[in-house]
């Protein structure tokens, strides 16, 4: 499956477990996730639950966000986060 904001790919996701409304798994970024960067460390910042207050809205925006799966089915996701460090994501199904 493969992590879509908008119409622009961010990367493939591989071992997705799904528990109820919410999935996990581990994302291989791709080039276009580079300028995405900031925007998922403030995503993630527990520290500093309004860091993500500075983005822009359509970023924040749970409609431009979604997962196509292995069937090409494109599937509403809430804002995911992604943990940099170890290439962490998860997210709610909408």
């Amino acid at each position: 499956m493969f992590l879509y904001y908008q119409n622009e790919c961010l990367g493939e996701i591989d071992g997705a477990t799904i528990e109820g409304p919410w999935a996990y798994g581990k994302i291989k970024p791709n080039d276009n996730m580079e300028k995405f960067k900031d925007f998922f460390r403030a995503v993630v910042d527990e520290d500093d639950p309004s860091a993500i207050e500075k983005f822009d809205d359509a970023l924040l925006d749970d409609d431009n966000w979604f997962i196509i799966d292995d069937e090409q089915k494109k599937v509403g996701i809430s804002l995911p986060g992604i943990y940099e460090e170890d290439n962490e994501i998860n997210w709610r199904w909408r």
